[in-house]
């Protein structure tokens, strides 16, 4: 961001600074608050430049904010496996992005979802995404890689013609999502720096990197489940769309975590029903609803199942 600030002669502190949002100590800030910076940032850069297709411009080494990933993708087979690989570790990018890729028919369909806060996500920040994947992409193949098509859920401009020369192709605003439609043969060709062993070792870095830095996609989703529980049996679909991300791409990545959404669900509530039983000063109904359960006897029977006892007898025998 950085860098295609400075292109265009702005500078990232000031823009950050002027964005509208309060920068509170770093330890503090999730990821909602980061967005809102970050959307701040590009509205500042538009209001200043009067470019609404800024979030266009192409950076320097569109890998060099990547660390430990940009070896990861460099040493991937194919453009599809260092796809699959970002998808995967995008948090390690930025918390503040996630993306799903998706084989339909003869074509592959790249999808870009960023999290919200209490602003809108403006389009500059969408297009400065794709621009970063599209650049990255011909970094590492050094082939231009174009999209058959490339959506976008935003009004459509009064010229798209800054739109059209970037991405190569037809740009289909108003749509429901932002994602982009390649070809099953672009997604296909190798990468030149690739190499089996590395991208293994690479691969076991960043899981390393990732878990260091708390940012398993295992612990988002149970901060998810956090927020929630209260207000009744969490579904899939609701944690999804607050991760800004598919069913499917919520699935997929627990799995590759080596649990599920229903693993996590349990393992929250019990959780949960430790701490509340060790205080000791709800009902078991109280209780009940406080984990998302329907019916005390469901509480009742997850007690069962967790301690050997029921809620009555634990808060007996705490």
């Amino acid at each position: 961001m950085s860098d295609a600030f400075r292109q265009r002669g702005l500078n990232a502190d000031d823009l950050l600074a002027k964005s509208g949002v309060p920068i509170g100590p770093t330890d503090e800030m999730d990821v909602h608050h980061l967005s809102d910076l970050f959307s701040g940032m590009w509205e500042q850069a538009v209001a200043r430049t009067n470019d609404p297709g800024i979030g266009l411009t192409r950076v320097g080494h569109p890998l060099a904010a990547f660390g430990v990933v940009s070896h990861m993708l460099l040493s991937s087979t194919n453009v599809l496996a260092a796809a699959k690989c970002l998808s995967r570790f995008a948090a390690l990018v930025s918390p503040t992005f996630s993306m799903d890729v998706v084989h339909e028919d003869k074509v592959y369909v790249v999808s870009f979802a960023i999290s919200g806060g209490r602003r809108p996500v403006p389009m500059q920040r969408f297009d400065f995404l794709a621009s970063v994947f599209l650049a990255g992409a011909q970094w590492i193949t050094g082939k231009r890689l174009v999209p058959n098509v490339m959506y976008m859920p935003f009004p459509e401009p009064a010229d798209t013609t800054p739109w059209r020369d970037a991405y190569g192709c037809h740009v289909e605003f108003n749509a429901s999502s932002f994602r982009g439609e390649f070809k099953a043969c672009d997604f296909e060709q190798a990468i030149p720096t690739s190499d089996p062993a590395i991208a293994d070792m690479c691969v076991r870095m960043t899981e390393q990197a990732a878990q260091e830095l708390g940012e398993h996609f295992t612990g988002k989703v149970r901060q998810m489940l956090t927020k929630i529980l209260h207000k009744g049996d969490p579904r899939r679909e609701q944690v999804a769309e607050m991760l800004c991300i598919s069913e499917r791409t919520l699935q997929r990545r627990l799995s590759e975590e080596g649990t599920s959404f229903a693993e996590l669900v349990d393992a929250v509530r019990r959780e949960r029903a430790e701490r509340m039983l060790a205080r000791g000063y709800l009902s078991v109904t109280e209780m009940a609803c406080e984990l998302g359960f329907s019916d005390p006897s469901n509480f009742y029977r997850a007690c069962k199942r967790w301690f050997g006892l029921s809620p009555s007898s634990l808060r007996v025998t705490q």
